[in-house]
């Protein structure tokens, strides 16, 4: 089933996941007079703001003639008309030159059927990645590449642990940004290119030549896998 997590807005709704169970599902500001299936508090957010719709096997969304309009990552999006929501896809709420107040991501899991090959931060119980060159301590944090010990930044540590725990599946920039930047109230704010210096300084610690790198592969415009 699939879901959507408010990734920016006010302080009381951001990190709040609703699950679509409906063929319809209404967003808007929360009112005495409007119950909206997701309620936001967000003021620039309409009443009966848009709705998610769950139509041949796949979803859209639809604003609904909102007065602040709705983005769909980082396109401002014609009232009226349906648009084919993807995995990770940005739903900006109340428009604001290029940005917007309020946003949800939208998520899929593997029982929709659209998804194939979803990613979990969590690796399955005694699942252990198969990485000769890679050992992981998460209770310790340490980490040994080739058998000696590396000093990691955080970011660095946590990229290295996502992408180990994934290992020969490429995984997307905005599933790095997510796992990496989790604390991140606005992870729309979070750049292709931050995460590629990212990915630079750590191959720096672990690639045996960095210039030429065959442990962290880079899969244009697609993302970074690990082999």
């Amino acid at each position: 089933m699939a879901y959507v997590v408010v990734r920016k807005g006010n302080a009381e709704d951001t990190g709040r996941t609703f699950t679509l169970s409906k063929p319809v599902t209404l967003v808007g500001r929360r009112t005495p007079q409007s119950q909206p299936d997701i309620e936001l508090s967000d003021e620039v957010v309409s009443r009966r703001h848009l709705e998610i719709i769950l139509k041949d096997g796949r979803y859209w969304v639809r604003d609904l003639g909102s007065t602040n309009g709705t983005m769909l990552d980082d396109d401002r999006i014609v009232p009226g008309n349906l648009y084919a929501l993807r995995h990770n896809s940005k739903i900006g709420l109340g428009v604001e030159g290029a940005s917007a107040h309020t946003v949800l991501v939208f998520k899929e899991t593997e029982d929709t059927g659209i998804i194939v090959g979803k990613r979990s931060q969590v690796a399955e119980p005694g699942a252990v990645p198969q990485v000769a060159w890679l050992q992981i301590d998460e209770a310790k944090k340490e980490v040994l590449v080739d058998g000696k010990p590396k000093r990691l930044s955080k970011k660095e540590y946590d990229l290295l642990l996502f992408l180990y725990k994934n290992a020969g599946t490429v995984c997307s920039h905005d599933e790095i940004i997510e796992a990496v930047w989790s604390e991140s109230k606005d992870t729309s704010a979070i750049s292709d290119a931050t995460v590629a210096q990212l990915v630079h300084r750590l191959r720096e610690k672990v690639e045996p030549d960095p210039a030429r790198p065959i442990r962290i592969i880079s899969k244009q415009a697609f993302g970074y896998m690990l082999v």
